[in-house]
Order: structure tokens, then sequence, then C-alpha cells
């Protein structure tokens, strides 16, 4: 059954225990203690030990106004214990979360060849892999390029989900639950691999892109039209019931959504003038869904605020460009923080040193629980950056030897993964201990 959910605005949002302050992240090239790692997957620097932590800086907490277009920061009362410290617990975080990794390392990743079907990286910024504790689901490269594999990082068991006939895509996982994207008949299809079985997603709609899984559910785009500028809403699967439901809708596209096992957050294009996603000129902002009660909370503020990431605790963070068009398109944003039960006025830059600039790239950052991490194009060449939301002054950066640039970060509790360009149009699966 397909259910509409009213675009309200949400009343208060009750916090039973608030997260500790969010504090903000500084670090510019060589601020911090920066960890050197050989070239190859899952090779420790000699300031990182294997599946250690580095040691994070705390330089305190900002108060100011952390650069241009930048808020203070939200000093939110509590503490983070119950969600693992600054890793986050078992099926706290959003779309990342799920079982943890106790049988595996960033070792265990190996140095894996991905594939891409196009000679670019996607346009979107979509990493052609996903994982969760110690499962890894990615388009292999090798004698099958294109084919969707699901690989045990704890035993090295692998096997092909989907042949690369269709295409498949922005794989997603959190816990059992497996979403991609790929070619059907009409165009772009989700798919959902759940209890052994898949199913491909069908509705009211043209065609489905940009799914994203939690324990429970995956959330997509579904466009209504062909085009790519055609009105678009945002779905949610609920995996036990196989119910399936918009949970925005309206004027213009609703895109690039996040979820929870409690929150759906997405991207509104309905304030601009067009109505839909260009990526130099339009103008956006970030809505939360209690998914208990389809209620709606807007977030609006100047300029376009874009690909929010849901993580534990309340906690969350997007992308903004400030309302000065032509925009710098994906390559140069501020990297935002805040918490579902705050106003946005609160949310704060990560890096408050300036924009996080990924030229010529499209690099989105990830967040799994309160570990948000993300690469950046400092003066000294580029270098992956991660940050302890609710740990103050928690941003340290590791510098990537033998890379041409770094792709598609996803964070994890143990290791984080990347895209390790080496030579033109070749990617090699690279894990950094944490």
């Amino acid at each position: 059954m397909t259910r509409a959910i009213s675009k309200s605005v949400a009343s208060s949002v009750a916090v039973a225990a608030a997260l500790a302050a969010l504090a903000a992240c500084e670090a510019g090239p060589g601020s911090k203690p920066t960890a050197t790692t050989a070239g190859s997957a899952g090779a420790p620097g000699p300031d990182m030990a294997e599946g250690g932590s580095p040691s994070l800086a705390t330089a305190g907490t900002s108060t100011g106004r952390a650069g241009a277009g930048g808020n203070s920061q939200a000093e939110i009362a509590g503490a983070a214990s119950h969600a693992g410290g600054a890793g986050g617990g078992a099926g706290d975080g959003a779309g990342a979360a799920g079982v943890g990794n106790e049988g595996c390392d960033a070792a265990s990743v190996g140095d894996l060849e991905v594939y891409l079907h196009s000679s670019n990286w996607d346009a979107l910024g979509y990493p052609p892999y996903a994982f969760d504790g110690c499962t890894l689901l990615y388009v292999a490269s090798g004698s099958a390029p294109g084919t969707l594999r699901l690989r045990n990082l704890a035993t090295g068991e692998d096997t092909a989900l989907e042949s690369a006939t269709s295409k498949p895509r922005r794989p997603t996982i959190s816990g059992s639950v497996i979403a991609w994207e790929a070619d059907g008949p009409a165009g772009s299809e989700v798919r959902v691999r759940a209890g052994g079985s898949v199913v491909t997603l069908a509705g009211a709609f043209v065609r489905a892109e940009e799914p994203r899984a939690t324990d429970d559910a995956v959330v997509f785009t579904a466009f209504l039209g062909p085009g790519p500028n055609d009105d678009s809403d945002v779905y949610l699967f609920e995996v036990a019931t196989g119910q399936l439901s918009v949970v925005a809708s309206g004027p213009g596209q609703q895109r690039f959504a996040d979820v929870s096992p409690t929150h759906v957050a997405i991207t509104d294009f309905s304030e601009d003038p067009q109505g839909y996603f260009n990526e130099v000129s339009s103008i956006s902002d970030i809505a939360l869904i209690e998914r208990a009660t389809g209620m709606r909370s807007n977030r609006p503020a100047a300029g376009k605020q874009a690909f929010p990431l849901l993580g534990a605790d309340g906690v969350f963070a997007y992308l903004e460009w400030a309302a000065v068009h032509p925009e710098p398109k994906l390559g140069q944003f501020w990297l935002k923080a805040g918490h579902l039960a705050r106003p946005v006025s609160e949310d704060f830059n990560v890096k408050i040193t300036g924009q996080v600039s990924t030229n010529p790239a499209y690099v989105r950052p990830s967040l799994r629980g309160l570990n948000l991490d993300f690469v950046d194009q400092g003066t000294d060449g580029v270098a992956l950056y991660r940050a302890a939301l609710g740990t103050p002054g928690s941003l340290v950066s590791s510098k990537i030897t033998g890379s041409l640039q770094l792709f598609g970060p996803v964070a994890g509790d143990r290791f984080t993964l990347l895209a390790n360009q080496r030579v033109a149009q070749s990617y090699t699966l690279l894990a950094v201990p944490r």
C-alpha cells in the first residue's frame, strides 16, 4: 500500500537523553597529528597502530562564528557513552549502521579493484562499494567487470549478487539489508535484498535511484518522469512488511535521502524557482521526517543545503553552499553538523578553517554513528580527515602516499574504506584503520 505523508512542520522533538557537546573540529593541513599510511590497503602508518585509533587532539570548544556562512556550534548537554564512545554502537547509526566487525580489520579488505560503469567517478559521488561490519558489497573489476559482489571479510567468501548486464551501481548495506541501483526495462531501478530474496521496487513512478539503507528499511528517489529535471519524491520501503510509501512529496524535486531507524532526511528543492537539482545554480533545504508519525520538520536556511547524513543519537551532517552563483559545484562546500532536536541556527562547520575542497572529483563525506569522514584537497595534497562528533577538536588527517586522488570514503567502526586512484581510471580499495 502507498500512503502520502503530509509536509506539515513537525512539533518539537522530545529528547530523552541529549548528546554531548557537538564540538567544532578544527584542523588545517599539518595542524593536527597526521598519520601516514602506505599505498597498500590496510597498512598502518607509523603513527597509527593496526586497528587502533590515532590520538585525537582536543583544542576545546569554539563559541564564535565558524568562517564565512558558519554558525555557532550547538552546546547540547548530556553524554554519548551509550553510543559506544565516538564510534557509536552497532545499530545506532543511520544508513551505515549494523553488525560489528570483530572478525575482520582493515587488512581483511585486501587490494580489490573496483569497477566504474563509465570512465569517470559517479557524477553525484556515490561509491561503487559499501560495507557494514565484516560484509563488503562492491562492484568488481577483474574477470567479470561490473558484477555486484558480496564478500565476507572474516572468511573471504565472495559471491555474485547481480551480473554486469544490468549495470548494478550505488550499493548500500546496513545489517542484513542490501540495496543498489540497476538498469531495468524502463530505466533505473532500485533492488533490495533481505532474507536471501531480492525484490525490485515498483510504484507510481517512472524510475528509481539513489538508495540508502538502514537495518529495517531503504529510502530512494522516485522520479515521476524520464528526465533528470522531472519531479521526484522520496519513498520508504519497509523490509519487514514490504510496505512502500511516500515520505516526502510536493512541488519540485525531493532527493538525496538518508534513513535511520527513526528518521528520514531529505533534500528539498521546492524553494528553487526551477524546482530541481542543478549543481551550479539551484537552492534547497534539508527536511527531516519522523518515521513513526510522518511528521516533517523543515530547516530553512539561505543558499543550498543538500546530501544529508544521519548518524547516532540524533546527530546528522550535510553539505552547504552559500547563496552565491555560480557555485563551485560539489568540489567545494561547507561541511555542517547538527542535531535533530536543535534549530538550524545551531548547526556548525566541522572544518572551522574553511571549506572542504575535493576538486576535481565528486567526493562526498560519510557518517557512521558519530564518526564523520571526508576527503580534503589541502595545499600539500589530498588527505583523509576524520572527526568524532561529540569530541572537542577531534579532527585529524591521514595522508595517503602513492595516491593520485582519494574517492568515496565510507566510515566504519574500525576502519575507513576509500577508493585509491593510483593510475588513471584504476580504483583500488584502501582500508585505513581508525
